[in-house]
Order: structure tokens, then sequence, then C-alpha cells
């Protein structure tokens, strides 16, 4: 009996090093699945590069930030970039968290990544060029769900 729980251990222990040796290889590539945020991951890092950010909102009850939703623009791309982060407070519990960008004007759908995260969702991308986006993210928290939806903004 023994032998079987030692062997299980070291199975299991080299699944969790094989796990993570491939997350590291994945985000020194840039592509980090979506919710497997290392401590080194910023919402830049998890757009990309050449993006920068131009608006930001947080989420917060009465007494912490539960987390943040970002837009950055690609200049050289003119690509739109949303992601929502969990703060401090919530980072690494897994809750519903969500990130959303359409472009006015383009005839695309909306597009969403919304699931079950423990450190963010998304991101999203989508071409904008001169045209309005909207934006926003969601987290569900405690007893609250707390979402942001922006205006059309970020006109050309």
């Amino acid at each position: 009996m023994r032998t079987s729980v030692r062997r299980s251990a070291v199975v299991s222990v080299r699944r969790s090093a094989v796990i993570a040796s491939a997350v590291a290889a994945l985000a020194a590539l840039g592509a980090v699945p979506a919710g497997a945020a290392s401590a080194a991951a910023t919402p830049a890092g998890v757009c990309g590069s050449g993006y920068t950010q131009i608006d930001s909102h947080a989420f917060r009850n009465s007494s912490a930030e539960l987390a943040r939703v970002y837009l950055f623009y690609n200049a050289s791309t003119k690509f739109n970039c949303v992601v929502t982060f969990h703060a401090s407070a919530t980072s690494g519990h897994a809750l519903t968290t969500g990130a959303w960008l359409d472009v006015d004007g383009d005839g695309k759908e909306q597009v969403k990544d919304q699931g079950t995260y423990s450190s963010y969702a998304g991101p999203v991308r989508l071409a904008a060029g001169s045209h309005c986006v909207k934006w926003g993210g969601m987290i569900e928290a405690g007893v609250g769900t707390y979402t942001y939806t922006s205006p059309w903004s970020h006109c050309g």
C-alpha cells in the first residue's frame, strides 16, 4: 500500500511540474491561456506587445477593489484589446469573470470571453480603425455581480 501512495504522489508531482513548465513556456512565447496568469502577468502583457492602455474601470464593493477591466489600443495594427483582471482581493479565487468589446459599424457581433477564472478574462480583440468602441467586463464576487459597459467612445 505504501508503494502505491508513493507512486501516486510522484505522478502527481510530475504532472504538476509538467503543467507548470508548459504554462511557463507559453508565457515566454506570449501565449498564456486565458485565466492562467502567472504572478508576473499584467493586463498589457496579456494583450501583447504594442498595446497601450487608454481606459479602465474598477469594480469595487464597499471595502475593496475586486477587479478592473482595461481597454488597450495598438496604433500599428488598429486593434483594441479588453481584459478584466482580478484585484488582490479576488486573485486566486475561481469566479465568473468576463470581458467584451464591440466596434461601431463593423458589421460584426460583440466579442466576449466569460467563464470561471481565477486571475483574468480575455483578451478579446477587434480591429477598430477610426470607429467607436463599446467595451466592458464583469465579475461575480460574494453576493454581487459587478458589470460595466462603456458608452460608444474612443472614436478614431
